[in-house]
Formats: C-alpha cells, structure tokens, sequence
C-alpha cells in the first residue's frame, strides 16, 4: 500500500487457523476504511498461513508476517507495533471479533480528544460459537476519565478498560513494549503505562465481541499460579504512585478481591503461597466464606448474562 493509513489493525496469531477468517471478516466489514491489517503469525502450525494467503487475494490491506521463531504473546504484540504504519493503534485478537462500527468510533474519538491517549469500549462476552452471553465495560455513559482515576480504579478492582481487542490508542504515544514478565496482566500494565500521560475515553457502547474458550491463556494462568503473581508485582510496582486516589473502601475492596483470586486458583498454588499471599494481600479469616462468595457473584454473573 502506497499511502500511509490512519489505523493499524494488528493480529498476533499462533495456532489461529479457527478464527482468522472471522477476525479478518469482521475487521474488512468495517464502516471505516482508513486502515491496514497486520498479521504476525508466532511460528503457527496449523493453516494459518495458507488461510490468510487466501484472504489476502481480496483485499490489498492485508500484510502478512511470520516470526522465524515464537517470541512469545508479548513479543508478537510488540512486532505488531514494529510492522504497523497508522497514527493509531487497533488490537484484534485471533479469537475475537470487531463490530461494524469499531473503528470508526474509536478513531473518532481520538480525533476529537488530543488529551486522551487510550479509547475503551464496551465488550460482548461470547462463547466457542459466537453466541453473546454478556456485556462488559468500563462504565455505562460515554465520558472521558483523567488517567489517574482510572489507574487507581483498576489496580484496586481489576481491569475495567478490557482487553487488547477493546482498545485503541496513538502510536506515538506507546514508550514502553509490552512485558513477557506480565503473562497474564502485560495488556492493563500498558494501559496504566498510557494513562500516566493522558486520559480515557470510555464508549459506553459494544464496539467489539471477546470470546471466552478453554483454550484461552488465561485459564493456563489460573492454573500456573501467574494470575496472583501478576496481580501482585502490578500492585507493588504502581500501588505507590502519588497520583493514586486511595480510600479505605478500595484498600478493602482490593483484599477481598484478591482473596476471592487465592480461592479461584487454590488448586494451582501451594499452601505456602496461599498463607503468604492472605497474610500480605488478603483478608484470612474471610477465605473460608469463599464458596458462599462465589456461589452469589455467579447467580449474580447468570443473571446479568439473561438481562444482556
């Protein structure tokens, strides 16, 4: 491609053979046209390759690469950013999907915001067949947040901005690289990274679909222990920050979330682990009550999903 577009749509893929097609389908939809697409395929094994050379005969916004070696997550995502050409940044993971409007309002938002550095907007929950069981995002009202605000909302709550495929951003504004450290928590540390030196703006509306499956790294996180070991060097690493707007009801809120994380993962992680980790993060005589907890937030996650 000749001109340079306005918006680098990147897919890292490994082993994505199942979902390419739609992810692709779904990104050349698009109302907004101003963009390319960038593939970086991590040494897959499957007919990854084959399948976007099929697709690539349709459309000349597809550019394909394929790593000599796997990198890893973080690494893929990072060479995406080296192969990318638009002024702004558009992930897309292999198993998810854009809706039709994706990038035109996200692209249009940072347009009009010269001090936003990252664009957020709400998410579709699928599952393995595309079906849609719920809706999630970072609040309910179209708004632009000040960074530190949000930073300290998902240090102490989670990540409310959502994942790479929920995000936009401008080139120019990434200073940091994605860390191989976080295998679990690389995407929200970015954006902490991004929002130290702007602001977000939320659209309240769903822009993409995020599809969950048993394949999903964050399972294999969950069972490795990565999850609370990510949780814990993101809080120490920015729980100190003298931007942060601290409460004691999110100091609480933080502890019992990350004992309800020690009870998700109480399979995976030694006893030890798990005394350290009430001792310092938790609240110890609250992890018994666990399974009443849990039981609750998924009658409450079930009745959400009927709602949406």
């Amino acid at each position: 491609m000749a001109s340079t577009p306005k918006v680098s749509v990147c897919i890292p893929t490994f082993n994505g053979a199942g979902y390419i097609s739609g992810a692709l389908d779904s990104v050349l939809q698009q109302k907004y046209q101003d963009f390319e697409v960038i593939i970086v395929d991590n040494c897959s094994m499957d007919q990854t390759e084959a399948l976007v050379a099929e697709l690539s005969s349709q459309s000349g916004k597809i550019c394909f690469f394929r790593n000599e070696q796997n990198i890893g997550l973080a690494g893929n995502l990072n060479k995406c950013l080296e192969h990318a050409r638009g002024e702004y940044i558009k992930y897309l993971c292999v198993d998810d999907l854009l809706l039709p409007d994706c990038l035109e309002q996200m692209a249009a938002g940072l347009d009009a915001h010269p001090a936003v550095s990252l664009v957020c907007g709400g998410r579709l929950s699928i599952d393995e067949s595309g079906q849609p069981f719920g809706l999630r995002r970072y609040s309910s009202r179209m708004e632009v947040i000040p960074g530190s605000r949000v930073i300290t909302r998902c240090l102490f709550g989670g990540n409310f901005i959502g994942e790479p495929t929920a995000v936009m951003f401008r080139k120019s504004d990434m200073r940091a690289r994605f860390r191989d450290d976080l295998p679990q928590l690389m995407d929200m540390e970015m954006w902490f990274r991004l929002l130290e030196g702007g602001e977000l703006l939320n659209i309240e509306t769903p822009i993409c679909s995020i599809r969950f499956h048993e394949a999903q790294m964050t399972r294999g996180n969950i069972k490795s222990g990565r999850l609370i070991e990510d949780n814990i060097r993101l809080f120490n690493e920015f729980s100190q920050k003298p931007y942060l707007q601290v409460t004691p009801w999110l100091v609480i809120r933080h502890k019992l979330l990350m004992t309800y994380r020690v009870w998700v993962s109480r399979k995976f992680i030694t006893r030890e682990t798990r005394r350290t980790v009430l001792m310092r993060f938790g609240i110890r005589f609250v992890y018994p009550l666990m399974p009443v907890i849990s039981s609750v937030l998924a009658l409450k996650r079930t009745f959400a999903r009927r709602a949406g």
